[in-house]
């Protein structure tokens, strides 16, 4: 690796050279203020006496037997400036900027921006990725009217352009201020390894996605061949299915592949650990990757079949459904590969929104079903094989759902008829609310109304009938005990309903709410049908709607019932990451630590073991917590600590829980996933073996 300090501008000049973007770069991207920025510093720059303003550095590795070099860090700011170049140039030959030099929009363009004498038919030195090429050779060669404007290169174009034009200073007085950038010039040798200095350059803040990341370690290795196969036939087509959001595709994919959710700022590194344990060929890799992006795709359209199995897809698309996509990508992978019908489909689709909806009534917490889903389609399949494959896949996904517990529960019906008389609208989150007010609106009818749009757009709003502030009136009619009954009701499904006129019905009485022009009489929204038919608003007519409504509940989202049974009891297990678990009283048989089973008869003996595993792999972290007597760990001994080594304890006297703390404290500290540790817990029919604390 060789480096130096140098004008850019130096280094754009030369003949036979060209500069190219790999196409494992992410696409040119500067936003209009880092333009802004560059040519706010560029003025100062003019104005002051300063000789050089330093601009970065540019790595690049030579091409063999060529001066071509390609661009592995600094194709942003070489992109930038070249369509500044580009911008004063033809400013100058359109008459709008002057130049003291007449001949130096020509230099400019023949000596930096192309090579006459390439033998290439394409003489222009910058190469950037093919579609940015392909709008900043039209920047070159075309008319304005040809332009790409839906282009980020165009229209950082079109913002130098206007600075050049209306800055004041000529092409000669902007050329020799631009010729003061300065950067640092690294050239790779052939024996450097670009990704690891890739990597390294990464790490240190620049602006990269975890998506341009993976995008290059999955291309920077391959020949300028592989690279454009590849990138053609699969990763700009991931890019395009996942509407340019690939990071959060590749999370949902290592998901759904490995059975846990990884952080989406460490998605690259998740990937790279999962990519180098399969040690298979980059485009297996890829292939596989886009074939589950097409399904990311008609998940996130919604277009997956029919129209009613869309419509049935997309009600499920208004909660924050991308929770779910590491189950629908691999279901919908499933149901191709096996045929499924499209009822069993649907029957699917419809008993995970019950699941969803219940839980919403009921307040349960979205963010368990993350760990839910990420495993739910891989917990249906070992059942099926276990009962050799004869079992239907929607009798085991209920058996699956139903087994849930504690915080992951499928609520029962007794607890959505308690909690929805108590559960506050306003209190659910705006996706949630919406989702819930759409469904009890159009329930299953053909004819429906666009809640969901009408809400986004405020054609609509969510109306109390009996006001939040009430009148004497409207006291006089709820009666003597009228606080109780607006406390108790106001924000409850009761005594919410959609309209169109918010605004009009204020806090009037019922009756006047009712009959007034375009009032509940007149209303076309079913969730007003029996509020139009009232006489007035009392305690009374807000029980009798709850029971009404509750019964389109429970119509809508039935809890579902399996004919799945077990041929044999599985054997109950948990993951040290299972927060919904509760550990107290479990007898424990094994734990399985990094893949690998380890029998046990007591907790204690798990823990000691556990930890003394930990301490051949992470020495210095459990000495530092045993050194800064952390987590239960400690550096001297005591009757209730086991020693691991020589000066380092752990505290094992104490509860399962306590345990369970332990080693959740351990192993946050030496950055091991949870979830690599898991429980296996004997039957309740194996009898007691003395499973001590």
């Amino acid at each position: 690796m060789k480096g130096d300090a140098q004008p850019l501008i130096k280094f754009f000049d030369g003949s036979d050279k060209r500069f190219i973007i790999p196409l494992y770069q992410r696409n040119y991207d500067w936003k209009e203020e880092n333009c802004e920025q560059l040519f706010q510093d560029l003025m100062k720059l003019h104005q002051s006496n300063r000789k050089n303003h330093f601009f970065g550095s540019i790595v690049s590795s030579i091409r063999s037997g060529t001066e071509d070099r390609y661009i592995i860090d600094g194709q942003q700011r070489i992109t930038t400036v070249s369509l500044m170049l580009i911008a004063m140039v033809n400013a100058k030959n359109n008459g709008l900027i002057d130049a003291t030099d007449t001949k130096l929009a020509e230099k400019i363009f023949k000596r930096y921006l192309v090579d006459e004498y390439q033998e290439d038919e394409r003489k222009v030195k910058l190469k950037p990725i093919k579609k940015d090429m392909q709008a900043f050779d039209t920047l070159l060669y075309r008319p304005k009217e040809q332009y790409i404007k839906e282009s980020n290169v165009t229209r950082n174009y079109e913002f130098f352009y206007d600075k050049v034009i209306h800055c004041g200073l000529t092409v000669d007085e902007l050329f020799d201020t631009i010729k003061k950038l300065e950067v640092i010039n690294i050239r790779l040798d052939e024996d450097d390894d670009p990704q690891l200095i890739f990597e390294s350059l990464n790490s240190t803040g620049l602006d990269l996605s975890e998506a341009d990341k993976i995008r290059n370690y999955l291309l920077m290795s391959l020949t300028p061949t592989e690279q454009d196969d590849l990138y053609t036939r699969f990763w700009n087509p991931i890019e395009e299915k996942t509407k340019y959001d690939p990071s959060s595709f590749v999370r949902d994919y290592l998901t759904m592949k490995q059975g846990k959710i990884g952080r989406i700022d460490k998605i690259y590194f998740i990937f790279k650990e999962y990519a180098e344990s399969l040690g298979t060929d980059r485009a297996v890799l890829l292939e596989d990757m886009y074939r589950y992006a097409c399904i990311y795709n008609q998940i996130d359209c919604a277009h997956i079949g029919s129209e009613k199995l869309n419509r049935k897809l997309n009600q499920l698309r208004t909660l924050d459904s991308n929770i779910a996509y590491p189950f629908f990508m691999a279901f919908f992978d499933y149901t191709s590969k096996v045929g499924m019908s499209e009822d069993e489909i649907y029957r699917v689709i419809d008993v995970i929104e019950a699941y969803w909806a219940r839980r919403i009534i009921c307040n349960l917490p979205s963010n368990v079903l993350n760990k839910v889903f990420a495993t739910l389609h891989r917990d249906i399949l070992n059942h099926i094989s276990k009962s050799d494959g004869t079992a239907a896949y929607i009798d085991v996904l209920v058996y699956v759902l139903l087994k849930k517990g504690r915080s992951s529960v499928f609520p029962s019906d007794e607890e959505i008829a308690g909690d929805f008389t108590t559960r506050q609208v306003y209190k659910m989150p705006v996706n949630q609310r919406m989702f819930i007010l759409e469904r009890m609106e159009n329930r299953d009818n053909n004819e429906r109304h666009d809640v969901v749009k009408e809400l986004t757009e405020k054609n609509i709003t969510i109306e109390h009938i009996m006001p939040q502030t009430l009148s004497d009136k409207w006291k006089r009619a709820l009666g003597d005990d009228w606080e109780r009954v607006h406390q108790q009701y106001l924000h409850t499904m009761a005594n919410i309903t959609l309209t169109g006129y918010n605004s009009q019905y204020s806090n009037l009485t019922f009756a006047e709410k009712r009959d007034m022009e375009k009032g509940f009489k007149e209303s076309a929204f079913r969730l007003n049908n029996y509020v139009k038919g009232c006489e007035q608003w009392t305690e009374t007519e807000l029980k009798e709607r709850q029971q009404e409504l509750l019964n389109v509940f429970m119509k809508l989202w039935p809890k579902p019932a399996s004919n799945f049974k077990e041929t044999k009891p599985e054997t109950e297990s948990a993951s040290l990451d299972d927060e919904d678990f509760e550990f107290t009283g479990k007898k424990l048989q094994a734990y399985i630590l990094h893949g690998v089973r380890y029998p046990v008869n007591t907790w204690k003996e798990m823990l000691i073991q556990v930890c003394g595993h930990i301490l051949l792999e992470k020495r210095s972290t459990v000495e530092w917590l045993c050194a800064n007597e952390k987590n239960g760990f400690y550096t001297t001994p005591e009757s209730w600590r086991r020693k691991l080594a020589t000066g380092l304890y752990v505290w094992t006297d104490n509860s399962t829980a306590t345990k369970i703390s332990i080693l959740n404290g351990l192993f946050m500290e030496c950055n091991i996933p949870a979830s690599e540790l898991t429980f296996e817990f004997r039957s309740e029919q194996d009898g007691d073996t003395g499973n001590d604390e």
